[in-house]
């Protein structure tokens, strides 16, 4: 039998006042917070990337030391830190704790930016993918909690994967697994596949409804493009207001991710498929993926799954990242 985790408790060498430190890098900004060691969030910053961290390796490292150690230094006096955690939007091997690759940020392949952590705040230091920091923040406090077998989606400036069986999040050999961005699907079904995240991550949603928008005029994202543009936000904000072409794109986008994890489900027999991302557009994603799964998976796995959204909103990746730190540090 697979052991599960253990509920969060304090690090070995941890006080009760000891608290943790999650990071999440998004598509646009540093998140960052002090979590206790139960997973309350006792305080979230949000910091925009500088241009010179969009450009430059070294100035993305540098902004990303100086934005913790602010938070550090702020609550060090009355809450001090116990572990950092760090949430990726890109592949981490968990064997040397490398960042293998980022989008729409410089790569970090080359640097040990875990040393460079591990050196300036001098206590245990964990990263890991978003997915997966998610994945546990929903596992502990969310709506997976006493789920087994389940797999968590994060729709964002990346697409990944966090998955559970047996109550355990499982990591692969190097700890790569969950890349379900790098899956290849045949959208169009003529034979031509290509990789999923070309096609459901935020980015690519928008450049999909911008080259639909050619065709179709009527949508009030026209309107938006002519002004300069739209985000993937603004997508779900015209579909809320009942916008037909919002609607269909992020329809699309669940039946392109049906596409690669209709059989994941059959094989694995999940419980729950939890839709993460942008919380405003999960309600889409969660029905087209689930109307589209009746046409692919098993019937007999269909009758074991839900489908839902994940409970937890942009502070899922700051939390979970701060209670894997913790669990890493105490299984040493």
């Amino acid at each position: 039998m697979v052991e599960k985790y253990p509920p969060p408790k304090p690090s070995r060498d941890a006080t009760p006042e000891s608290g943790l430190l999650g990071v999440d890098l998004g598509g646009n900004h540093i998140r960052i917070g002090n979590v206790e060691q139960s997973g309350n969030l006792i305080a979230l910053r949000r910091e925009p990337y500088s241009e010179q961290a969009i450009q430059s390796s070294s100035a993305l490292v540098e902004q990303i030391l100086a934005v913790v150690r602010q938070m550090v230094d702020e609550h060090t006096p009355t809450s001090p830190i116990a572990a950092i955690g760090v949430a990726f939007p890109g592949p981490v091997n968990q064997k040397t704790q490398r960042v293998l690759s980022l989008p729409h940020l410089p790569s970090l392949a080359e640097i040990d930016l875990h040393e460079e952590f591990s050196r300036a705040f001098g206590v245990p230091v964990h990263f890991d993918n978003n997915a997966n920091a998610a994945a546990f923040a929903e596992m502990s406090l969310g709506t997976a909690r006493g789920i087994d077998d389940w797999l968590y989606l994060h729709i964002g400036a990346n697409v990944s994967a966090g998955l559970v069986l047996g109550g355990k999040l499982q990591r692969g050999k190097s700890g790569l697994s969950g890349a379900i961005g790098q899956m290849r699907i045949d959208p169009e079904r003529i034979g031509d596949s290509i990789q999923l995240e070309t096609m459901v991550s935020a980015g690519n949603i928008v450049r999909r409804t911008r080259d639909r928008l050619q065709r179709d005029k009527t949508s009030s994202l026209s309107r938006l493009g002519a002004m300069g543009g739209f985000t993937y936000d603004d997508i779900i904000t015209a579909a809320h207001g009942g916008d037909d072409l919002a609607k269909m794109m992020l329809q699309r986008t669940g039946i392109f991710i049906t596409m690669a994890i209709a059989d994941v489900i059959s094989l694995l027999n999940l419980a729950m498929i939890a839709v993460g991302g942008a919380p405003a557009g999960r309600q889409f994603l969660v029905q087209a993926i689930a109307a589209e799964a009746q046409q692919r998976a098993s019937e007999e796995a269909l009758k074991d799954c839900q489908f839902v959204a994940a409970e937890l909103g942009a502070e899922a990746g700051v939390i979970g990242a701060a209670l894997l730190a913790n669990l890493r540090y105490r299984e040493r």
